[in-house]
C-alpha cells in the first residue's frame, strides 16, 4: 500500500462568542488515502466533511480551528526540501518525517494548551498560522487542489476565466513559457474537461457561465497546477441530474488519464459509490464507517454495516431498488448541535436499534472505532465483540 496521505486524530474547534461554548467540528478523525485512489467521505450538512478537507488546505479561518492531529503527506519531489526547511524552522528534531510523508501539522503543539477545569483551549493562533502558511504555500495548488461547492465564489467575477486559468498556468508552471503556449494549454485543458468551444468560454466572465460549465471551469483551474493529491467539496451541489452524473463520469475519467488521486465529498452517498473505492461515513464530527465500498455499501457481510450509513443509503434507493417497489425513506431528525457535549453515541436519538441495555450504554459512553473486517471499521455497540 503506497498512501498519498493519512490524517490521524484530527481535532478542530471553533469558540461561540455569543454562547460562550466550543464548537465540535471534527473530533478525533483518522483517514487513509492510497495512491491512486478514489476516497469518498459522506454525511449530512454539518458531519465535518467540508471542515476536514480545510483543514488539510489549511484554509480554516475561524479559532482556534486545528487544535489537535497529525497530517502525513507525501509531496512531489521537487517541492519536499522547501516543505522540511518550512517544518524545520524553528524546531531541530526530524520528527515530521514518516518514510516518503512529511507530517504539515509538526510543531502544532507547541502552540495549543488545554486547560480541564472550565474546559479551555489556548492557541497562540497568530504564530501558528505564520507556521503553517510557510508550509502550506509549498503545498497548496503544487500539490494538493480543491474544487469548491460553489463555483461561482471561486472564480473571480471582474476578470474573464479565461484569463484566470491562464495565470494559474503560469504561476504552477516549472519553466517560462511564453503568452501563445499559454493559451495552447489553456484550451487543452478546457478540451479535457469536456467544454465545447473553449476559445468562447475564455472570453467570458463568470457570472454569465451556467453552474455546470463554471464546475467545469473550476475544475480545469484545478488540474493546472499538476497537483497529485485532488480534493472535491461537493462538485455537484446545484446542479441538474444530467450535470451532476456528468461532473462524476468527468472527475472518474480525469482519474484514468493522469496520476490523480481523488477526495470526494458529498452528502450523496450514491454518487460517491459511483467511483469512489474507499469510503468514510461521517456524522457530528465523527468518523462512525470507513472501509473499502464494497464493505461499506456493496457486501453487507452478516448485517455489518452502521445504522447511520443504512439511514443515507435507504433515503436515496438505487433505480434497481424503485423498480423493486422500494422507496426513498426519509432520515427523521437532524444532526446534533455540537455544543453540547455529549459522553455518549452522537446518533442514539435517531437510532432505530438503540432500545433497552444497548440505549443506556449508548447515552453513556461513546462507542470506539472497531475492525469487523480487514480495513472495514465501525462504531456501533451493535457490533462490539
Amino acid at each position: 500500500m503506497s498512501l498519498v496521505a493519512e490524517l490521524k486524530k484530527l481535532r478542530v474547534y471553533f469558540y461561540d462568542q455569543k454562547d460562550m461554548r466550543f464548537i465540535r467540528a471534527v473530533e478525533d478523525v483518522g483517514l487513509q488515502v492510497e495512491r491512486g485512489s478514489v476516497l469518498g467521505i459522506v454525511g449530512e450538512s454539518g458531519s465535518g466533511k467540508s471542515v476536514t478537507a480545510r483543514s488539510m488546505m489549511g484554509l480554516n479561518s475561524g479559532e482556534p480551528g486545528i487544535i489537535g492531529g497529525e497530517f502525513y503527506f507525501r509531496p512531489r519531489l521537487e517541492s519536499r526540501d522547501l516543505i522540511e526547511q518550512a517544518l524545520s524552522r524553528g524546531l531541530n528534531a526530524t520528527s515530521y518525517r514518516r518514510g516518503e510523508l512529511l507530517n504539515l501539522y509538526h510543531g502544532l503543539d507547541r502552540y495549543i494548551t488545554f486547560r480541564s477545569h472550565p474546559f479551555t483551549v489556548i492557541k497562540d493562533a497568530e504564530k501558528w498560522i505564520r507556521r503553517n502558511s510557510r508550509v502550506m504555500e509549498q503545498v497548496r495548488g503544487k500539490n494538493i487542489s480543491m474544487i469548491s461547492q460553489n463555483p461561482g465564489s471561486s472564480l473571480n467575477p471582474f476578470h474573464h476565466v479565461g484569463k484566470q486559468l491562464e495565470k494559474t498556468i503560469q504561476r504552477f508552471s516549472s519553466e517560462e513559457i511564453g503568452d501563445a503556449e499559454v493559451r495552447e494549454r489553456a484550451l487543452g485543458l478546457l478540451q479535457s474537461v469536456r467544454l465545447r468551444n473553449p476559445s468562447e468560454i475564455m472570453q467570458q466572465y463568470a457570472g454569465s457561465l451556467s453552474a455546470g460549465i463554471a464546475q467545469r471551469m473550476v475544475i480545469a483551474i484545478a488540474l493546472a497546477s499538476h497537483p497529485n493529491l485532488l480534493i472535491a467539496d461537493e462538485p455537484t451541489s446545484g446542479l441538474d441530474t444530467t450535470n451532476r452524473y456528468g461532473i462524476i463520469d468527468l472527475l472518474s475519467s480525469i482519474m484514468e488519464n493522469r496520476d490523480l488521486t481523488l477526495i470526494l465529498i458529498s452528502h450523496n452517498i450514491r454518487l460517491v459509490e459511483l467511483i469512489a473505492t474507499h469510503i468514510v461515513v461521517m456524522y457530528a464530527g465523527l468518523v462512525v464507517e470507513t472501509g473499502s465500498t464494497r464493505d461499506v455499501i456493496k457486501k453487507r457481510l452478516l448485517g455489518h454495516r452502521h445504522p447511520y450509513t443504512e439511514a443515507l443509503l435507504s433515503s436515496m434507493p438505487t433505480d434497481a431498488d424503485i423498480k423493486k417497489g422500494r422507496r426513498p425513506r426519509a432520515t427523521w431528525g437532524s444532526v446534533p448541535d455540537n455544543k453540547l457535549v455529549s459522553n455518549g453515541c452522537p446518533y442514539v436519538d435517531r437510532c432505530l436499534h438503540a432500545r433497552g441495555k444497548i440505549r443506556r450504554k449508548c447515552r453513556s459512553v461513546r462507542p470506539e472505532l472497531q475492525e469487523l473486517g480487514s480495513g472495514h471499521f465501525i462504531r456501533c455497540y451493535l457490533y462490539y465483540r
